[in-house]
């Protein structure tokens, strides 16, 4: 909590409880979601994700493959961790996946920096890698329900929602250890106490650290 460094709110720190945010079920419901080609739950998930991704290949014309597909949805700014973002992009094709981009950058260095890296990445793995640099909801949707794993790794984050949103559609999320984040998922390899003191089961991957050792830790698992 950041305001813990304040000297007059440092003996009270523990009088202090945030507020998880949550995201809206009707708009982000699987079973009931127009943008994608089959409604799911939990029953037929692993039905409903696989049609979702041969959807998701065909549209933006990558190969039709069970590869694993890493997908990041997010804001293309500093504090969302883009020398992560860009680190995990290479690291997915090294290890032979596939990469779905969706964002923009509000920075317009920071845009056509990805333009650029979105221009060699399709001319190098084409059948790998897609970029969509812009606004799309009705994608995004395709994206959380297709995707294997979702990748939010933060500098900081007060809550977000897109880990929230992964799961609600089944996609694995893999988040940096900040925040929301640290709060809502839960490490399948070191967080099963902690889970079990929230009532819930681990639910992901999580790293510490910037840089891309955490990063590659995370996604080798």
């Amino acid at each position: 909590m950041e305001v813990a460094g304040n000297s007059a709110v440092a003996p009270h720190i523990y009088n202090f409880h945030g507020i998880i945010n949550g995201i809206d079920p009707d708009i982000w419901d699987p079973y009931n979601d127009k943008f994608i080609p089959v409604s799911y739950t939990s029953e037929n998930v692993v039905e409903g994700k696989r049609a979702a991704k041969e959807a998701l290949q065909q549209r933006l014309g990558l190969k039709r493959s069970d590869l694993p597909l890493l997908g990041v949805i997010s804001r293309l700014t500093h504090q969302k961790g883009i020398h992560l973002i860009k680190h995990a992009i290479w690291r997915t094709l090294e290890r032979g996946g596939q990469i779905v981009l969706l964002g923009s950058a509000p920075d317009p260095s920071i845009q056509n920096d990805f333009v650029n890296l979105a221009n060699e990445l399709h001319s190098l793995h084409n059948e790998r890698a897609r970029f969509c640099l812009s606004y799309d909801e009705p994608l995004s949707h395709l994206i959380y329900a297709g995707a294997d794993f979702i990748l939010v790794p933060s500098i900081f984050e007060p809550c977000g929602l897109t880990q929230l949103i992964a799961m609600r559609y089944g996609s694995i999320p893999v988040v940096r250890k900040t925040g929301g984040l640290y709060d809502t998922v839960f490490d399948i390899d070191h967080d099963k106490g902690r889970a079990q003191a929230h009532g819930l089961q681990p639910n992901g991957f999580s790293f510490e650290g910037a840089d891309a050792a955490g990063v590659d830790y995370a996604l080798n698992r």
